[in-house]
């Protein structure tokens, strides 16, 4: 007898679809001005004639995500270049390519929250993407590694292992 063990990618954000989740994400997206003395960027100093200083505008975004593994999370960061990591308890903070990201998760059986912080987003929604995708593909790793050692630790052999075009992985168990 043989079981069939499917591990199926999925997608990180839940904002772009025909339905309009994008436009209900942005909608629901907290902009506010705020100004952070940790980042700087000259190109997008602004001038304020009442005191001839100059300070920086930034704003906050705030995307909720399906993402529940610190591990992979952190594995994804890395490999996007995301650099001057914090973390602390249940929120992770770090810089990636013209953002601050930080990502909080509120309760265990919940996923993170990401806020981006950025003076201009240009490339924010392709940021998002590309660590949705990544994510996603670092998420379908762990498990398949830890599919695979739960199954050599009860000596269980994998008959047949096949990876379908949509990145869909199907191991076939031997049980006999």
């Amino acid at each position: 007898m043989s079981v069939s063990v499917t591990a199926v990618p999925f997608l990180l954000f839940h904002m772009i679809s025909a339905t309009g989740a994008i436009v209900a994400a942005i909608g629901a997206a907290q902009v506010s001005g705020t100004v952070l003395s940790g980042l700087s960027n000259t190109s997008a100093k602004k001038l304020h004639l009442e005191d001839n200083t100059l300070e920086e505008q930034f704003f906050n975004k705030e995307f909720p995500t399906v993402i529940m593994d610190k591990t992979a999370l952190l594995k994804t960061l890395e490999e996007h270049g995301a650099t001057n990591f914090q973390t602390d308890g249940n929120s992770i903070s770090c810089n990636c390519e013209a953002f601050h990201l930080t990502f909080t998760k509120t309760e265990k059986d919940k996923p993170y929250t990401m806020v981006a912080t950025y003076n201009k987003d240009y490339g924010l929604n392709e940021l998002v993407e590309n660590l949705g995708s990544e994510y996603a593909t670092n998420a379908q790793e762990i498990s398949y590694n830890k599919i695979k050692e739960r199954l050599a630790k009860q000596n269980l052999e994998i008959e047949e292992e096949e990876v379908y075009d949509d990145n869909t992985i199907v191991l076939t168990v031997n049980l006999d």
